[in-house]
């Protein structure tokens, strides 16, 4: 039986490494599928520099198609999605994911991530990778916490963008209501959390060391958007589920190295959220009780490991309550602000201390929601995305040449 494989790569503007990524794509196909029918889909919406001439020059053994749309109005959402209508028109068996701004991407990938999942039921193979200290801040604050308070299930790295998926997984993903966000950033928290929702096998896959450009410049705007597509499929679920009865497995996602953000960006950063919370001050404080008795810091807030799980706990609160823009867009100013304070934390600790000490702000975040009995009551979110509150505030901050 001739098998056919898809490798999708999302892109815009990725010119300096979306040949390097698509080479290492064709040899894990040839690697993992050597008598079966490989494609490699790049899908960009936009670009501006020579993104798809680097992709149809860069020869490679498997057939490449380009998938191109406008712009405006766009995101990665959207090129996963184009992906998978290739992948369905084709007749997929397997399809893998890989971000096209990443420069560790290896061959061996592809059969890792294609091998989890195997078989006839819906899965899904989300990877694990040991990641610089001060990257994977919405992973680690935003995503896989909630996602273990409201599924009972601990992800360590739920949107880290390398995926794969079944064709059972493919074609499950053309019933789910597909909120705008998850044509932007949201789309690899939609896939997990439906995943979630819907009780299908969620593979970990441990793929090294990851090295990409950094998403910092964007904490204004993509943490926004993960939380618009996580509270969306929150919220078509009948309830919070109770944590799973296995003990979670004790991660290993903290690498050596350790490169801290680029001081203007983070004064920029931090400027912007002051000015957000002063404007919402009286509304922040009402949403979200725990934050009240927050310290003051040179930052801002002082927000520790201790305090964020009651905090992402009035979070869900609100957002069953009804109130889904105003949590989301104020968690996250607050979130920036325990970013702040999670790296004077982490100051001289090792990589497996930092691991610890993301473990026990998970657990602590489950303790914390189920603490509340909060009851999804049917609220729905808005039918479309809009920035609300942070506009005039979310300038992405310039990225350091």
């Amino acid at each position: 039986m001739n098998r056919v494989t898809v490798v999708g790569i999302p892109a815009r503007d990725e010119e300096r490494t979306v040949g390097a990524v698509a080479q290492a794509a064709d040899a894990g196909l040839h690697l993992a599928f050597p008598t079966g029918t490989n494609v490699v889909v790049l899908a960009e919406n936009g670009s501006t520099d020579d993104t798809v001439r680097r992709f149809a020059e860069t020869p490679l053994r498997a057939r490449k198609v380009v998938a191109g749309s406008p712009g405006t109005g766009t995101g990665k959402g959207t090129n996963v999605f184009a992906i998978i209508d290739q992948a369905l028109d084709l007749g997929a068996d397997h399809v893998l994911l890989l971000d096209a701004d990443v420069r560790s991407t290896e061959p061996e990938w592809i059969g890792r991530l294609a091998q989890a999942v195997e078989g006839d039921e819906p899965a899904l193979a989300v990877p694990s990778y040991r990641r610089n200290r001060f990257e994977a801040n919405t992973t680690n604050h935003l995503a896989s916490p909630l996602l273990a308070a409201v599924f009972g299930v601990h992800v360590e790295q739920p949107i880290g963008g390398e995926f794969a998926f079944n064709r059972a997984f493919l074609e499950r993903t053309r019933h789910w209501p597909r909120p705008d966000s998850a044509y932007l950033y949201g789309i690899d928290v939609w896939l997990t959390a439906n995943a979630l929702r819907e009780h299908m096998r969620v593979v970990e896959v441990p793929l090294g060391r990851k090295l990409h450009n950094s998403p910092f410049p964007k904490i204004l705007r993509l943490p926004q958007q993960v939380l618009d597509s996580l509270f969306h499929v929150l919220l078509t679920t009948d309830h919070l589920r109770p944590p799973a009865l296995d003990v979670p497995r004790a991660r290993s996602a903290v690498d050596g190295t350790a490169v801290p953000q680029d001081p203007a960006v983070i004064a920029h950063v931090s400027a912007s959220v002051a000015r957000y919370l002063a404007a919402h001050r009286a509304d922040v404080r009402a949403l979200f009780p725990s934050a009240k008795e927050l310290a003051p810091a040179p930052w801002g807030l002082h927000v520790t490991s201790d305090d964020w799980p009651h905090v992402l706990a009035d979070a869900v609160a609100a957002v069953a309550a009804g109130r889904f823009e105003a949590a989301r867009d104020h968690l996250v100013a607050l979130y920036v602000n325990r970013v702040m304070t999670f790296w004077r934390e982490i100051d001289g600790l090792t990589g497996p201390d930092i691991d610890r000490l993301l473990d026990h702000q998970a657990t602590r975040t489950v303790e914390a929601v189920h603490s509340r009995r909060i009851t999804l009551t049917g609220a729905t979110g808005p039918s479309r995305f809009d920035v609300r509150h942070w506009a005039g505030y979310n300038d992405e901050a310039p990225v350091p040449a």
